[in-house]
């Protein structure tokens, strides 16, 4: 029987490096059948649902793992992860100080450990677990892209830029470096820095469909409305997922009040599947042309289907309060 589970976990392991994940899965659970207790299986399993983004069933998995063996590092830094997935950062922290207590010399349970500090707000205990990562592993550009992010919360654009280029220089592809530290600034609406790290990461790979996307996404924050239609068509060349773009470039046309070109846009991005922002501009399209009861289907439409989403029943209210004559005429959806 030991044989056979041992031989089992070769095939799944095998299957998990080949990227078959059903067929690794349904080899986990046949281990299981012969012996409930093997926590590779267990492990194993939870490592899939883990990829899969089940959080739950990942940390189950794992928690079952460590009722038979509660050392066992593999389960509790793949609990850590799952929690973190879930949102819950103090049973994320709780489980990688485990891991930590058993392998105190780690750098990427220490670089977790910091993430999960600087989440909380906890910044300079977060700065000191960066610092232990990079002193047992100065190479770790997770641990330098925090040091880089917790710079920039604390003002200073420049430090932060040095933890940057310090990832780009060690990284063996710079353009993902690059992009990276772009996006932090673009998410800061450093727009300026953010489009000079985008437009190196594009010399070194011109059809990079993340820089120019970020790129294009900079260009709109700065009003620049016909540049970032221009590079976002470049993007979506480049593989940029369609309907996010032409989403995006239907909004910079509503910007430039080009309501036409702005309608062909979302369109088009909606006989590519249904997507909610594509719906809600041509809400705002119908508005501009005083098409009202059209917008207002659309929104009500909206309103149904994604009846969680606090922007969309903020764009309602806006749009009821502005046309209040309207809201008796709002279309009734059946739940």
């Amino acid at each position: 029987m030991k044989r056979n589970v041992v031989s089992l976990g070769k095939i799944a392991h095998k299957l998990r490096r080949e990227g078959k994940l059903r067929e690794a899965e349904e080899t986990y659970i046949q281990m299981l059948r012969i012996d409930s207790d093997n926590v590779y299986a267990l492990v194993g399993l939870g490592d899939l649902k883990r990829g899969a983004r089940c959080f739950e069933e990942a940390a189950d998995y794992y928690k079952g793992c460590l009722e038979i063996e509660k050392n066992n590092w593999h389960a509790l830094a793949g609990l850590g992860d799952a929690y973190r997935g879930l949102g819950d950062l103090n049973k994320a922290l709780e489980a990688w100080y485990r891991c930590l207590s058993l392998r105190p010399d780690d750098h990427r349970t220490m670089t977790r450990v910091a993430d999960g500090l600087r989440k909380k707000g906890e910044l300079e205990n977060s700065k000191k677990y960066y610092f232990m990562a990079l002193e047992k592993y100065p190479f770790d550009p997770y641990a330098l892209m925090g040091l880089g992010q917790i710079a920039l919360e604390e003002g200073d654009d420049n430090e932060a830029l040095d933890f940057f280029e310090r990832v780009i220089e060690i990284s063996g592809n710079p353009v993902i470096g690059l992009t990276s530290a772009g996006n932090i600034f673009r998410k800061r609406k450093a727009f300026g820095k953010a489009i000079v790290l985008y437009e190196r990461a594009i010399k070194f790979d011109p059809g990079n469909s993340h820089a120019w996307h970020g790129k294009a996404d900079c260009l709109r924050g700065m009003k620049k409305y016909p540049s970032a239609i221009e590079a976002w068509e470049i993007a979506l060349e480049h593989g940029m997922d369609q309907r996010a773009g032409l989403t995006r470039i239907g909004d910079s046309y509503i910007s430039l009040n080009e309501l036409d070109l702005a309608e062909a846009s979302y369109r088009k991005a909606i006989t590519m599947g249904y997507d909610k922002y594509a719906y809600l501009g041509i809400s705002k399209v119908h508005a501009r042309k005083d098409a009202l009861h059209k917008a207002l289907e659309i929104l009500s439409m909206l309103r149904h289907r994604e009846s969680e989403d606090q922007r969309i029943s903020e764009e309602s209210r806006r749009f009821l309060e502005r046309y209040p004559e309207l809201e008796q005429s709002t279309p009734i959806y059946a739940n």
